[in-house]
Order: C-alpha cells, then sequence, then structure tokens
C-alpha cells in the first residue's frame, strides 16, 4: 500500500515538497551479497543532503523514497554507544514499511563509510567517518552532478580493509 501522499519531517515524499538535485549515483552490494543495490545522493533546495535506494538487483521490494541525512544522522548517533547497530535503527525512517528498507540503506551506508562492519561480527556496526563523507559530498556538490558519480577512493579504502582479501578483488 502505498503512501506518497503523506509525509513527515523525517522524509518527504510528497510532490509538494522540495525537488531533490541529484549528486552522486552508485552502487554496492546487499549486506548478505545476493544482490546489487543503486542509491542516490542529492540536495533539496535549501542544500540538505538526501538519500534513497533505486534499484535491486537481488529481489526483494524496497521503497524509493528520499531520506534526508539528518535524520539518518540523527538516528545513527542517537543510538546507544554501548550497543552494536543492526538495520534496526534505521527502520523509523521509511514510511514504506518493505521489511528492506532499512538493511538496504545499512548497506548504502556501510559502502559510503557512514558506518563500519565491527571485527569480528557479521550483523553488527558502529559509526563510521561521517565527516569524512560529508567532505566528499561536499567536493562533488561543488564539481557539479555530472562529475560527482564516481564514488571516491578513500570510502572504499576505509571498507576494505574490513573486508576478506577475496572480497576486496574487483570484479
Amino acid at each position: 500500500m502505498a503512501t506518497t501522499s503523506r509525509t513527515t519531517d523525517k522524509n518527504p515524499k510528497n510532490p509538494d515538497t522540495p525537488s531533490i538535485t541529484p549528486l552522486r549515483k552508485a552502487t554496492c552490494k546487499s549486506l548478505e551479497g545476493r544482490g546489487k543495490l543503486g542509491y542516490e545522493l542529492g540536495t533539496d533546495d535549501s542544500g540538505s543532503l538526501h538519500w534513497r535506494i533505486s534499484r535491486n538487483s537481488g529481489g526483494g521490494f524496497f521503497s524509493d523514497e528520499w531520506v534526508p541525512f539528518a535524520a539518518i544522522r540523527s538516528a545513527l548517533e542517537d543510538w546507544p554507544v554501548e550497543k552494536p547497530m543492526t538495520s534496526f535503527v534505521l527502520r523509523s525512517l521509511f514510511q514504506g514499511k518493505s521489511a528492506n528498507n532499512a538493511s538496504f540503506l545499512l548497506a548504502t551506508l556501510l559502502a559510503e563509510g557512514v558506518v563500519v562492519l565491527i571485527e569480528g561480527k557479521r550483523r553488527q556496526y558502529t559509526l563510521g567517518d561521517i565527516a569524512g563523507f560529508l567532505a566528499t559530498v561536499a567536493t562533488a556538490a561543488h564539481s557539479g552532478p555530472g562529475k560527482a558519480s564516481a564514488k571516491p577512493k578513500a570510502k572504499a579504502r576505509s571498507r576494505m580493509a574490513k573486508a576478506p582479501k577475496a572480497a576486496r578483488q574487483p570484479k
């Protein structure tokens, strides 16, 4: 059941809300590694950063609604430090109620270095380098939408440090 006519502060999904200007389109593997997710970063008329899932090659429904990064950051930073993060931390951000939304978003946050996998754990995460991520987005915004589609190399390095050697090989 679609909720396109509703809007909230956490997630504006209404034709009357400001338009989003894309900054970057990227792909990453899902958390399970079975599919490839497409996602986009963009800014609204006020310059606020937004995030959305745009594709999933592995099957499973998801919502392509734009989520303000301020709401994502707040959810991540409000999570108790002593408790490892799971996709549950992101569930309240979506109007669409697909069970995949939060885990797909978490996979994209992992790809961007906003969260990192806790070493030795399978599905537990902690905050990554949010300031570094925002710096790369600011650089992308200044270079223009046509030049901002590739992911910066620095983020890939931070994620690869946690991945097994076999996972680091490009396909």
